[in-house]
């Protein structure tokens, strides 16, 4: 998969996922929206999934985990996202770890990560499909 991922850092695309083997989803939306998007069309249907993403917070890593994600690789993690991926027993490779994901400003943390803090996949799932 290494190589896939190598293809991916050099593309457009923000997110792929990644089934058998078999790319089944990729967008070019930024932040947690893509992955949102994909859970929304698909649910949980696909099993032994793989995910490309250009940037991982927290807010990403615990929709893995709702998702059952077996493996993730990311060109930059937060802190906050490799705790997460641990606890939750999910493989991972990021680049490159930061302190945490900010907004577009720069100024402050993003907001899904903030969402994200102290909640468990499904709780903080659920709080964004309201």
């Amino acid at each position: 998969m290494k190589k896939y991922f190598s293809e991916f850092l050099k593309s457009s695309w923000q997110l792929e996922i990644w089934s058998d083997k078999k790319r089944v989803y990729w967008s070019k939306k930024s932040g947690v929206k893509g992955l949102l998007d994909f859970i929304k069309k698909h649910k949980r249907r696909f099993k032994k999934l793989i995910i490309f993403d250009k940037k991982i917070g927290n807010a990403a890593a615990l929709l893995f985990v709702y998702l059952k994600t077996e493996e993730v690789f990311g060109a930059i993690g937060s802190r906050l996202a490799k705790k997460t991926l641990r606890k939750y027993k999910i493989r991972f490779y990021f680049k490159k770890t930061i302190p945490n994901i900010l907004n577009k400003k720069w100024n402050s943390i993003c907001l899904f990560e903030k969402k994200s803090l102290n909640k468990k996949p499904e709780e903080f799932y659920k709080s964004l499909k309201k």
